[in-house]
């Protein structure tokens, strides 16, 4: 197997040094860069993308010719070795993550999206939503499959809620909501704080993530101050990959009440580590959030059904066990072995 992991390069907004090997725990990946205009020209990303990486494509196959190419995201990635596939007589395959819904909304970026889906040997989708708007524009029915997300079971599962809780600082006699997510206003964080306002004042909440567009420490702390919440509200801030998973258990609950997803990890995570979910509903949340065995899936953009979500959570008696048991998260491995299936029957 050979990765290719592409990097958008601006002549003005970026070094202009190619990343050409890495090396990831055994396994080599190589960056090469593609031309990437911010802002404009959006409609031809995906030609770009080709054009970048085509040499190293080409480069790749004259030791050793690959069976099929992957691409991950319908765009620009899967469009892009769409015609690279075409051009070298390889079959592909294209694994939609969320991004297509947001192609629907430019006719020319349909259009390219339509074309690679037909032209897919397979389509792996993380969500059944993702799967029937593939259907829909053109691709065939018996060359998709569902397969959501996994989690790396060894850091996430279920640890001791107190002991964590002591671990990171936490009070002990507080009901705690955990949210792991960026800052980003399309994380839903604002409609989280003011959901906290009508619970109880023994429930606080706790963001893990660092700032991006739209959201920083400052206006979500402006937030919860204009909600009168402010001292029940602790940002985190990024944490280390393991540290996220005793955040997740240290919870009462977990909440993410983002506007678009694909296959939320953080979903997955929290339920790996047995703590029921408050999630919106989009992206794959249907799909890997059983409901009432493993919490409550409520409309996004809406405090009060938010509020309403949250509050039957926590007045349910949880058990880590049982809330594990009805998700039914697959490991990483269980993944890789069901996509790996689809790769041996192309």
């Amino acid at each position: 197997m050979q990765v290719c992991s592409p990097v958008p390069w601006f002549p003005f907004l970026a070094s202009g040094a190619k990343i050409t090997n890495e090396n990831w725990k055994g396994l080599g990946v190589s960056r090469p860069r593609f031309f990437y205009t911010p802002k404009i020209f959006k409609n031809n990303d995906a030609r770009f993308y080709a054009r970048g990486i085509l040499p190293w494509v080409k480069n790749i196959c004259r030791d050793w010719q690959p069976d099929v190419l992957d691409a991950h995201f319908v765009w620009p990635d899967g469009v892009g070795v769409s015609l690279i596939a075409k051009n070298l007589g390889i079959p592909y395959v294209i694994t939609l993550r969320g991004k297509l819904f947001e192609c629907m909304k430019e006719p020319s970026q349909v259009r390219q999206c339509a074309e690679a889906l037909k032209g897919a040997a397979a389509v792996i989708s993380v969500s059944s939503g993702l799967a029937e708007a593939a259907i829909e524009l053109g691709a065939d029915p018996a060359r998709v499959s569902v397969i959501p997300n996994g989690v790396d079971a060894e850091n996430f599962n279920i640890k001791d809620k107190n002991t964590c809780r002591k671990d990171l600082g936490l009070p002990e006699d507080k009901k705690i909501l955990v949210t792991v997510a960026h800052l980003g206003h399309r994380k839903g964080h604002h409609e989280v704080i003011r959901a906290l306002a009508g619970l109880p004042e023994d429930v606080c909440l706790i963001l893990v993530g660092g700032p991006a567009q739209g959201g920083t420490h400052e206006t979500i702390m402006a937030e919860a101050k204009k909600s009168g919440v402010e001292k029940r509200v602790i940002l985190a801030g990024p944490q280390p990959y393991d540290q996220v998973a005793r955040y997740f258990s240290t919870a009462d609950a977990s909440v993410l009440a983002s506007y678009r997803e694909g296959c939320p990890n953080a979903v997955l995570e929290s339920l790996a580590c047995g703590t029921p979910v408050v999630a919106t509903d989009v992206g794959a949340v249907r799909d890997i959030l059983p409901v009432p065995g493993a919490g409550c899936i409520v409309p996004r953009k809406q405090v009060e059904p938010l509020k309403e979500g949250i509050k039957k959570v926590l007045s349910t008696k949880w058990n880590s066990e049982s809330v594990l048991e009805a998700s039914k998260v697959k490991s990483w491995e269980q993944v890789a072995i069901e996509v790996a299936t689809v790769f041996q029957q192309i």
